[in-house]
């Protein structure tokens, strides 16, 4: 299915046949039955599932649905029996955590069973190619906005932009500096930093060709950057980069097309990309080896929103039509996610979006776990207020499914308070005998252990390729406590927030522990206390022991994940002028000395300091050889730099050689365009051969990381404990 529904008629065939689906589901599920018949009928379709993931009819459309179809039947026996069969009011104090308890099942059973809708059939949306005449070809500005980040970062970018594969007199490029506004110039405190700033960024944009705009006031943070930016230009088409975001060349080649050919068409979203790990994927050295963090959001869930046109401006890497943008005001700015807003208002409007899956622009992840956590605790906020402030369930305008993709998108937020509730709730009996759920360990095994490994299941069939079961977990259980004060504090006043921009490219000068631990530490604390609490009550209240097996089984599992990103608070120093990737491809070097002497090799990794080479072992090269590299992109581009080699390492009859690039302020602009100018490295690297574990794997691999992060975890509170010691009595 390579089309979006674009008949009304039928659209509305397909949403009454949805909605029959789920009448029916629902009947079915609220089917009374005996406990061995349940037991008997989801272990089976449990069975069954097993099986169908692994058979090739599966992987096609009916298929899939049919998947789905018995997925949520599954899930809904075991939501039917949660709310009819196990709220029971044992007093106050009990009811109230019950309730709370319920409310972070009902939270998450509503994300999982949305999911399953938007997700029947992801779209794989073509490249619509450009007419060969370019004069039918849109004008393009590519806004740059940046704040305080280092102006070498931006410099990349900037040049990246430059290259462009684009008609020239088409193409404007612009520095939108927020750092260097006359409110901040003329600020006493703020002055001499601001007018270095701006004096600096004006001559970098004037050496690339650049246009630069600095605005008068920071108001309404990044939305109000781009609004003053569109104010003093007029391009039909409007590219946005965050400073960070490096383009690929055939950026537009790739993207513009589709707002010829769909004169709806108000924006056309591409992939965030990484360079480099974030802190957690950095601690469990998964970089590289598993999919990262964000790959289920580009890669999964925008393609199976931009089935049902609900794939939404991400801030960056994307296109939108000027005309459009300023028919509804601007970029918006009431919520601090100013670009799902900015989209949300124009999907009401009638208007179209595309996601292209294919990753053309490289950025930098937070490098600190305080960068990290800022940056979502953003996203977290700015989700919620969409919720609040515009209710996208009741905002006129939207298709119905529409309202189901934006509802989702903000009700997974408050996965937070989930999560927290979560791994609090088996302490919560153990250490104070709440009564919090109301069932027998037969019925724990009838119901909610079929519907917990059906999730497991389910999101091996529908993401495995881009997330591994229990990093979800990881990743969402780190931030939990942390999203906790933000989730309440939206709820509270939904207008409080305000727009922290993410740093970008921070370095550690030493090993520190972060000062964010404290919370995080507590919780783990009481969990591990509830262990040995949870012994004691075994022998002393034996009339106890099932629900007790089934709270220590529950609080063993959370540590599991819990111990897994422990060693994130023990963040090691690491300082890098350029972050380096795995990259491939053919080389050839000559040496300088003697350019008789050329050698073909292949390409290990790159960045704009240098590059890895391997060759077959020869004698020729030795460490301080200047070397002359040749090499060519996917499109037999050529490019040839100045370099010296630095290193050589002999393995198994092959030659490793780390180079270092000469001229590197010369040929600055050939060096951006070797590293960055090729999208096809990243596809390349996107697509590189990261296997489905098995459940084996899975589960060895999470034991290394749990036991190495409870090993981090104590070495830091050590390290930590130790240094205030010292600094108390020094």
């Amino acid at each position: 299915m390579n089309h979006r529904f674009d008949s009304r008629t039928g659209r509305r065939l397909l949403n009454a046949a949805l909605f029959c689906c789920l009448l029916l589901l629902l009947y079915m599920a609220s089917l009374p039955l005996e406990l061995n018949q349940q037991l008997m009928l989801c272990w089976g379709l449990v069975g069954v599932l097993l099986v169908a993931k692994q058979l090739a009819f599966f992987q096609k459309p009916f298929g899939r649905i049919l998947f789905i179809l018995i997925v949520s039947f599954i899930s809904l026996r075991y939501f039917m029996w949660r709310t009819f069969d196990t709220l029971i009011y044992t007093g106050p104090v009990d009811f109230f955590m019950m309730s709370l308890i319920y409310l972070a099942e009902l939270q998450v059973s509503a994300v999982h069973y949305i999911n399953l809708f938007v997700n029947l059939w992801p779209l794989k949306r073509r490249v619509a190619p450009l007419p060969k005449n370019q004069s039918l070809w849109p004008t393009v500005d590519v806004f740059i906005p940046t704040y305080n980040e280092d102006p070498e970062i931006t410099r990349v970018t900037a040049t990246a932009a430059m290259m462009l594969d684009y008609p020239k007199e088409k193409l404007h490029v612009y520095i939108l500096d927020d750092g260097s506004t006359e409110q901040r110039r003329n600020n006493p405190k703020l002055a001499s930093a601001a007018w270095q700033r701006y004096r600096e960024m004006q001559k970098m944009a004037a050496s690339l060709g650049a246009g630069y705009l600095a605005r008068e006031k920071n108001e309404f943070a990044k939305a109000g950057n781009l609004n003053a930016a569109l104010q003093q230009t007029n391009s039909d088409l409007i590219l946005i980069l965050d400073c960070d975001h490096v383009p690929a060349q055939d950026f537009l080649q790739k993207t513009v097309g589709w707002f010829l050919r769909d004169k709806k068409m108000f924006l056309v979203q591409t992939p965030h990309f990484f360079i480099n790990p974030d802190p957690l994927e950095r601690r469990m050295g998964s970089f590289g080896s598993a999919p990262s963090e964000h790959e289920m959001f580009y890669r999964a869930n925008h393609p199976a929103m931009d089935l049902w046109n609900a794939s939404f401006f991400c801030g960056s890497a994307a296109v939108l039509r000027r005309k459009y943008v300023e028919e509804v005001g601007g970029i918006a700015g009431e919520t601090i996610t100013e670009d799902a807003e900015t989209a949300l208002a124009l999907h009401a409007k009638g208007y179209t979006s595309a996601y292209i899956d294919r990753p053309m622009i490289c950025g930098l992840s937070p490098e600190t776990l305080e960068d990290f956590l800022v940056q979502r605790t953003r996203w977290c906020q700015g989700m919620l207020q969409i919720g609040l402030l515009k209710n996208p369930a009741l905002l006129p305008g939207l298709d119905v499914v529409q309202r189901i993709c934006y509802t989702s998108a903000y009700l997974f937020w408050f996965f937070g308070f989930a999560r927290f509730l979560f791994f609090i709730a088996p302490t919560l009996f153990i250490l104070f005998g709440l009564k919090i759920y109301h069932a027998s360990s037969m019925q724990v095994l009838a119901f909610a252990m079929p519907s917990l490994v059906t999730s497991f299941i389910t999101s091996d069939y529908l993401f495995g390729k881009f997330r591994w079961p229990m990093y979800s977990e990881c990743y969402e259980g780190l931030q939990s406590i942390f999203l906790l004060p933000a989730v309440l504090g939206v709820i509270c006043n939904p207008r409080k927030p305000t727009f922290k921009v993410t740093p970008k490219g921070r370095s550690l000068a030493e090993d520190s522990f972060s000062n964010l631990a404290g919370p995080y530490y507590l919780m783990v604390g009481i969990m591990l206390l509830s262990v040995p609490m949870a012994v004691y009550e075994w022998f002393v209240h034996p009339l106890y022991r099932d629900v007790l097996m089934i709270c220590l089984a529950w609080l063993l599992y959370n540590l599991f994940i819990v111990f897994a990103s422990l060693g994130i608070f023990w963040e090691r120093s690491h300082i890098r002028r350029h972050h380096r990737f795995p990259a491939r491809g053919k080389a050839t070097v000559t040496l300088e000395k003697n350019q008789s002497i050329i050698i073909d090799g292949e390409i290990t990794d790159l960045s704009l300091s240098g590059i890895g080479l391997k060759f077959p072992e020869i004698n020729l090269l030795m460490p301080g050889d200047e070397l002359i590299l040749k090499t060519f992109d996917s499109k037999n581009a050529i490019h040839e730099l100045p370099m010296k080699l630095t290193f050589l390492n002999k393995k198994n009859g092959t030659i490793f050689c780390g180079c270092e690039f000469t001229e590197q302020e010369q040929r600055f602009a050939d060096t951006v365009r070797l590293v960055y100018g090729d999208s096809q490295r990243w596809v390349d690297f996107w697509n590189q051969d990261t296997q489905r574990p098995g459940i084996f794997y899975l589960f060895t691999h999470f034991a290394r990381m749990s036991g190495k992060g409870a090993q981090y975890g104590v070495l830091g509170l050590w390290l930590f404990g130790k240094r205030r010691f010292k600094a108390v009595w020094a």
